[in-house]
């Protein structure tokens, strides 16, 4: 069996190219889908082939719209790529699952560190590349965690004074 004779659709190239600068092997990527989906069949798509069957593979637009949604490609973007149905579902996706407002910054773990603390943090997660939604998910998980124990150390010391919260070290 050899190679297709044709290359890839657009849409294959852009989901492997924001895949790659991501850093995501297909299986990852199939992984962190909100539908069952393999690393198999991403490979396929994004190759716009498939080997065993010496076939072309296309996308089906809702499949394709998850794809794009969980890479973080926007609507706009796939729209490049002339798959209009696609958009219009990822446009909805975008649209139903936008992330729920932030808490006021008073209200957070973090409100009492300095801005440039904040930053010095926000650099440490920019090390690797993240995506917007995994930097969020990994700072509320840090800021329950150090809530988590500021409430064992207060269920350990009953009778120390609760103003320590305003101190810092």
């Amino acid at each position: 069996m050899g190679a297709p004779a044709t290359p890839p659709p657009p849409e294959a190239t852009l989901i492997r190219l924001v895949r790659e600068a991501a850093g995501l092997s297909p299986e990852t990527a199939a992984a962190r889908m909100e539908i069952k989906f393999s690393g198999s069949r991403w490979r396929q798509i994004e190759r716009g082939w498939r080997k065993d069957s010496n076939t072309p593979v296309i996308a089906p637009d809702i499949t394709l719209a998850h794809m794009a949604f969980t890479l973080g490609i926007t609507s706009d973007r796939l729209a490049e790529t002339g798959r209009g149905e696609a958009v219009e579902i990822l446009r909805e996706m975008e649209r139903s699952k936008a992330p729920t407002p932030e808490p006021p910054p008073e209200a957070g773990a973090f409100a009492e560190l300095e801005e440039w603390q904040q930053k010095v943090i926000l650099n440490a997660l920019d090390e690797r590349p993240r995506s917007a939604r995994e930097k969020a998910l990994l700072l509320r998980t840090l800021a329950a965690k150090i809530e988590a124990q500021e409430k064992e150390a207060a269920a350990a010391e009953p009778s120390a004074p609760q103003e320590s919260q305003g101190r810092s070290a």
